[in-house]
């Protein structure tokens, strides 16, 4: 059957997953996963595609992407190609090492992206490998400490979702034991929907109103707007406030 087309990502943000054919190993030791790392900064970053979250497991690998350039497909055929021309020579095998093509999941909101880095670094903890923040194989350090030892992973999007790095700790803590990310795209409030949707929410007060409130005072309305499914991307066109005062006025939204 001839392959279908991949979905393109409203937000411009992927989940990208690549296995090993048949469940094999294709990390086995630290210089496979440099080198992998390598493949990543040279492949992915240098060509203008981002990495904001990643994990490398044994036998499989997470990334989450910013691709708002389209240009995935061939970066990633790039690095899996030559990461299994390079483990095939090392390791004296032949024929394929990846499982078909890597799987591409669209991340379509806010929440989606915030709920995927969680799953991303959840998944040696979710195997029984390592603690999160005691494995060295994730952009873990990136998002908590601001600094993983490699480089090229730009967490910005989610530490401004959740408020920073010491906020990510936090809602991380939350999160390990409730239910995984879902690789399913959630329902979303469309653009032409979010500012009928604001209004609903911040009633009796408009929005105009809500836009030239105290910070201190908007807050619990910005939190309300959150859990009712706007981005913050929505939340600024539709409430007039920047961004920055959004991220700072949202930030434990789940609890607020």
């Amino acid at each position: 059957m001839p392959r279908t087309g991949r979905v393109v990502s409203l937000t411009g943000y992927n989940h990208i997953i690549a296995r090993g054919n048949g469940g094999i190993c294709i990390f086995e030791d630290d210089e496979d996963r440099y080198r992998m790392l390598t493949l990543f900064e040279d492949k992915l970053v240098g060509n203008g595609v981002g990495v904001t979250a990643w994990c490398l497991m044994s036998n499989h690998f997470h990334l989450m992407v910013d691709d708002h350039h389209e240009k995935i497909s061939s970066c990633m055929s790039g690095v899996l190609t030559s990461y299994a021309m390079y483990f095939n020579r090392k390791t004296d095998r032949v024929g394929h090492l990846f499982q078909d093509r890597f799987t591409n999941i669209p991340v379509e909101n806010d929440v989606q992206a915030i709920s995927l880095a969680d799953y991303i670094h959840m998944n040696p903890v979710k195997a029984g490998i390592s603690a999160v923040d005691t494995y060295r194989w994730s952009s873990y350090r990136a998002y908590a400490y601001g600094y993983d030892g490699f480089g090229f992973c730009d967490p910005g999007i989610v530490l401004d979702l959740v408020g920073g790095s010491l906020e990510y700790r936090h809602y991380l803590a939350d999160r390990i034991d409730q239910a995984p990310y879902d690789a399913e795209p959630r329902p979303r409030i469309l653009d032409d929907e979010a500012l009928e949707v604001a209004k609903s929410v911040a009633a009796p007060i408009s929005l105009p109103e809500l836009a030239s409130m105290k910070p201190s005072e908007r807050k619990p309305i910005l939190c309300k707007l959150r859990r009712a499914g706007l981005t913050i991307n929505q939340i600024v066109r539709v409430v007039g406030i920047g961004r920055t005062s959004v991220v700072s006025g949202t930030a434990g939204w789940k609890k607020i």
